[in-house]
């Protein structure tokens, strides 16, 4: 991470607080890693790698009002696309941010509309264990701002990425996640809080997906 990614973060999240957005989406994916250090009292560092940042919607539905993202992106200098119909956002070379929903029913991912945000996301099926887990943070930005965030829980976010890691693009990617997860397992390990929560995921999860765990078919490859 380069000091202007972290700058512009920041940025964005202010943007998204004064349009009262940022109690609507989860930060998921390694930026969520980069909050992690707020939530273990070990010498926990985020190895953050990457210019994308991955915001979870959270529910479609709300608000009722319409939120101009779009816009007030634009005004600290985004630039907004839409690539195979799906939203994003640009901010010169180094950041990219996108909306992510959850599936429900059938199927495994599709477009949906963020009808207060006048957007289309990508719906993720791999994304709907986040959800049960969301764990809100109050912290303070290099300039004084203070915010309150929602990221998964730890546990949530490592369980989430061994489960994906077989179906993860590019290759490199994959190699990215095993080591992000080891990491996080390790500073769990030291809590018995994180132990706990990683224990109710577990039990969480369906008989056959928790046979893999307990088996060691996902396991060995950590």
């Amino acid at each position: 991470m380069t000091k202007e990614q972290e700058t512009a973060f920041w940025q964005t999240l202010k943007a998204f607080k004064e349009i009262s957005l940022l109690k609507h989406v989860m930060i998921i994916g390694s930026w969520a890693e980069y909050l992690y250090p707020a939530l273990f009292e070990t010498d926990f560092i985020p190895n953050l790698k990457t210019r994308d940042i991955d915001f979870f919607y959270k529910n479609i539905n709300l608000p009722k009002e319409k939120i101009p993202v779009i816009e007030k992106l634009k005004e600290i200098g985004y630039i907004y696309d839409e690539y195979d119909g799906i939203s994003r956002f640009y901010k010169d070379d180094f950041l990219e941010l996108e909306f992510l929903t959850r599936v429900l029913g059938a199927g495994t991912e599709c477009r949906m509309e963020i009808k207060p945000l006048g957007i289309i996301s990508e719906g993720l099926r791999v994304l709907n264990i986040l959800a049960c887990y969301p764990r809100e943070l109050e912290v303070i930005s290099p300039d004084g701002t203070d915010f309150c965030i929602t990221v998964p829980e730890p546990a949530v976010y490592a369980v989430q990425k061994i489960l994906t890691n077989p179906i993860r693009n590019p290759p490199e990617k994959k190699t990215k996640d095993i080591v992000a997860v080891k990491e996080i397992l390790y500073h769990i390990e030291k809590s018995q809080e994180h132990l706990s929560k990683l224990q109710e995921v577990f039990n969480s999860l369906s008989k056959k997906t928790n046979l893999h765990f307990e088996t060691g078919l996902l396991r060995k490859r950590y």
